[in-house]
């Protein structure tokens, strides 16, 4: 395979979980505001730009932290270029650049989200009806994503299509970890219950752990949960040990690359963690330091497929990530 339509797909599935997950969030906190107290509100929309890593680029626009502005942000506006809109648009475009190595059915549909939405008026919708655009957007890309896994080969586009989705549902569940684990503990077991449903939520996992933990709810269960479970999808753990097993399914000339080596380092480290010793100590450290080691893994798979050491050397240090 080409190294530009591996990078491609890569970046494709990248996309589309980015913009799924954005709609998720961005629903879950307008559900939020129903039950959070009046002074909560101003942070809970701050916690969105921040889960979804998109600080600094909120601050350049010189905007407070609202409802409006953080739903434009979020939804469509130009100066966010990891947008709903612009992720869907930039998904489309990598897979019509490889349309003859993936399914019909799975341009089809994508190619007709992205026109729906194109089409729309967001900015209308989202202050409007918030729900019912997030969860058409979370929608089509649920249905993306279904269409890929029933009819694509599990041959090299698959590996990468699947790494990029992993990579960046992990990313997202441990900053949203990080962002909201702090509140949880503040919040206690009975004090913040909206608050334990909401990141729960966000990770489209308040069912999933309810059938697991059963009547209990707590800081460690929910970090247990959505860092180191191994059958939930949206776990770190999980996404992880899914990327890597992509990886190694990828031929190579040289036996284990250094992205599958990194995958299998953190994932064995987080497979035999402490978790009493880790909510015990600096949580926030330690998923800081699980979330940087996620954009070193993106970068090895940059220089490991897309390009080599020498070209990425050379490369402006903000071209070299795109996380």
């Amino acid at each position: 395979m080409l190294a530009r339509h591996a990078e491609n797909l890569y970046w494709a599935g990248r996309y589309l979980e980015r913009a799924e997950d954005a709609a998720r969030l961005l629903d879950v906190t307008y559900h939020g505001q129903l039950q959070a107290m009046p002074w909560e509100t101003d942070q809970a929309w701050s916690d969105l730009v921040s889960s979804l890593g998109l600080d600094a680029d909120f601050e350049q626009t010189g905007a407070q932290p609202t409802a409006a502005s953080v739903s434009h942000f979020i939804m469509h506006s130009a100066a966010n270029q990891s947008s709903i809109e612009t992720s869907v648009a930039r998904a489309r475009e990598n897979i019509r650049a490889v349309r003859e190595m993936v399914p019909t059915e799975l341009w089809e549909g994508l190619n007709t989200f992205y026109l729906e939405l194109s089409h729309r008026d967001l900015g209308f919708e989202v202050e409007n009806q918030p729900h019912a655009v997030c969860a058409e957007v979370k929608r089509r890309c649920q249905s993306v994503a279904g269409v890929a896994a029933e009819t694509m080969n599990r041959d090299e586009a698959w590996q990468f299509l699947q790494i990029g989705w992993m990579l960046e549902r992990a990313a997202m569940t441990c900053r949203l970890l990080d962002i909201r684990y702090p509140q949880l503990v503040e919040a206690g077991t009975s004090g913040g219950f909206h608050l334990w449903l909401a990141t729960l939520k966000s990770a489209a996992g308040a069912e999933a752990f309810r059938r697991t933990y059963r009547g209990s709810i707590s800081p460690t269960d929910v970090i247990d949960f959505l860092l180191l479970s191994d059958t939930f999808p949206r776990s770190v753990y999980y996404c992880l040990r899914s990327a890597e097993g992509a990886v190694r399914r990828i031929p190579s000339r040289e036996g284990r690359t250094r992205p599958e080596r990194l995958l299998g380092q953190l994932r064995s480290e987080l497979e035999y963690v402490d978790l009493q010793e880790l909510v015990g100590g600096d949580a926030h450290t330690r998923l800081e330091q699980i979330r940087k080691s996620i954009e070193q893994i993106g970068e090895a798979v940059a220089i490991q497929f897309f390009r080599n050491s020498e070209e990425h050397a050379l490369l402006p240090l903000d071209r070299r990530v795109r996380f």
